[in-house]
């Protein structure tokens, strides 16, 4: 096993009160724990957002259990799991852009399991690798990057060249010690490695491949601890990697460095305030990151007796690079996370607890405005309170709710998202100031967070 020990007019977002019973989902918090094989850790998630498929890495060596879980993603139900005598405490799963095949790493061997996803039958092996523990594919789908952590845990220190017509290896880099994880740049052209090395502070370093001439090219970046998990901005100017720090909590790991990709130069280290930041994800619109924190102690030899801390997720807001709320619980050992192409939901493998954990994530930011008006009918006067807004993201609202009360108990009005996104409120009292709250739900479900919207000038 490779782990690693691992407004007046203006919109006011409300965060003081949270009443959970107007909401079907929200954002940021847990809305399903599907169950998995033994010590679930890499899961990838397909083009169309229908299956996760789930290593299994079976840290125990509890005879024919090393599998692969398939996660309908539709319904957050296990619907297969996969046993095939080539997995070997598989690792890591990676899914081509075309959405057919599964490719697992087998991370104490020298294979990489290749899985027929129409089928969910294994059609093929690629050899000759050295305990592999991530893989990357091109743009164009025809090259793979495969790092060794090494079949004896941390003593590797190549990442070789696949050519996946023939699903045989074609070149062999040298990086650093212990590559853990590895990112690919959205255009292609380069492979970020990150290196275990010891795991000791400041030991880490990050590898650069250029896929031209699969060399590594300068500098090599230094200072990292520990780096288990690597994820690049969609814009590719950013990579962000968490520090997991060495096994046993000696040193503790608590930080994700933050990489500029235009000058290969770390310009941050945010400090999550968390124990072993492990996994890592952005997501699609480039806006967050999402860290799980593993928090366990291996207290056995050869990674054994585990001790599992409370498992959290944290948000970076990559706008700023500060941690922001909530912190979410999730189950134990929480390791790798993958976020729907849409930008939907989060997936995070808790290893020690055997599930996968759902998170509803905020996909949408919704702006409104309001002023006031009247008419006059001969003796009597109706004032009127007239709101407008609009929402900007991923996955928009589907339906829009008015409420007249903090409480969110006062329903006003709900408006489906093809009328136009306004709102007259009639026969208002004179000299009253009068707040709305608005909340939008998309088609996932996920409801939002009230915007406060209150009316205290007249319309233009």
């Amino acid at each position: 096993m490779i782990k690693i020990v691992k407004i007046s007019l203006l919109i006011v977002f409300c965060s003081t009160f949270m009443p959970h019973n107007v909401y079907g989902v929200l954002p940021n918090t847990v809305v399903a724990t599907i169950p998995t094989g033994v010590t679930p850790a890499g899961l990838a998630i397909t083009p169309d957002n229908d299956f996760a498929y789930v290593a299994n890495n079976n840290n125990y060596g509890i005879s024919g259990l090393d599998s692969v879980s398939v996660l309908n993603l539709t319904t957050n139900t296990a619907e297969t799991i996969i046993y095939d005598p080539s997995f070997s405490q598989p690792y890591t799963v990676t899914i081509n852009a075309a959405g057919t095949k599964a490719y697992v790493t087998n991370s104490v061997t020298t294979t990489i399991t290749i899985i027929d996803i129409a089928t969910n039958t294994v059609i093929g092996i690629i050899n000759n690798l050295n305990g592999p523990s991530g893989m990357v594919i091109t743009p164009d789908q025809t090259t793979a990057y495969v790092n060794n952590y090494g079949v004896n845990s941390g003593t590797g220190s190549t990442v070789d060249v696949v050519d996946l017509n023939t699903n045989t290896i074609i070149g062999s880099i040298v990086v650093g010690l212990a590559p853990a994880s590895l990112a690919i740049t959205p255009d292609g052209d380069f492979v970020y490695v990150i290196n275990y090395v010891d795991g000791n502070t400041g030991t880490g370093t990050i590898s650069i491949i250029d896929t031209n001439t699969n060399t590594v090219i300068s500098p090599t970046i230094t200072g990292l601890s520990g780096p288990f998990g690597i994820a690049i901005t969609p814009d590719g100017n950013y990579a962000y990697i968490t520090n997991f720090g060495s096994n046993n909590f000696e040193p503790i790991g608590t930080t994700v460095t933050v990489v500029d990709l235009t000058t290969n130069a770390v310009i941050d280290t945010i400090n999550l305030f968390s124990i072993q930041p492990s996994g890592i994800a952005i997501t699609p619109d480039g806006r967050f990151v999402y860290v799980s924190n593993y928090n366990s102690l291996y207290s056995g030899i050869s990674f054994t007796d585990l001790v599992a801390g409370a498992g959290t997720v944290n948000i970076i807001d990559i706008a700023t690079n500060t941690v922001i709320p909530p912190v979410i619980e999730v189950d134990q050992a929480p390791d790798a996370i993958a976020i729907t192409s849409d930008g939907t939901f989060a997936y995070v493998s808790n290893y020690s607890s055997n599930t996968v954990n759902g998170i509803a994530l905020p996909t949408f930011e919704i702006m409104g405005q309001g002023c006031k008006t009247q008419n006059v009918f001969l003796n009597q006067t109706d004032l009127i309170n007239n709101l407008t807004w609009s929402a900007t993201g991923t996955s928009l609202p589907v339906s829009y709710t008015i409420y007249r009360d903090a409480g969110l108990t006062d329903v006003v009005a709900t408006i489906p998202a093809m009328q136009p996104l306004q709102f007259s409120d009639h026969n208002r009292t004179p000299g009253v100031i009068y707040t709305y709250y608005l909340t939008g739900t998309n088609a996932a479900g996920t409801t939002s967070l009230p915007i406060t919207i209150t009316v205290t000038q007249n319309c233009a």
